[in-house]
């Protein structure tokens, strides 16, 4: 989750610059993560209540249930559920690893 943390760091710096290149606000630290990491905080709390541990479990779990059973995964999946059997999984590699933090 730290990757997702410095990105979404990475991102609020880059909105910051670019407001501030603007004229809209002005950066008045040299340090950019002193005003990122208290931001970032703030919005993996905010999306943190979202889904217990538990649920994001159970909803990985339901993903690698479905993705490989090739019968229930079958040509029409990827229509119904916007995402390919591979992507599908790759999703739910992703809620397993929220759901360890």
């Amino acid at each position: 989750m730290s990757n997702d943390s410095d990105n979404i760091k990475q991102a609020l710096a880059q909105a910051l610059v670019k407001v501030e290149a603007g004229g809209d606000i002005v950066i008045t630290t040299s340090v950019i993560d002193n005003v990122t990491e208290p931001l970032a905080e703030a919005i993996k709390a905010a999306y943190a209540g979202v889904f217990t541990t538990q649920e994001l479990a159970a909803l990985s779990n339901l993903v690698f249930q479905a993705t490989s059973d090739e019968k229930f995964y079958d040509w029409e999946m990827p229509t119904l559920v916007g995402y390919t059997r591979e992507e599908m999984q790759r999703l739910g590699e992703k809620l397993r690893a929220l759901a360890v933090l």
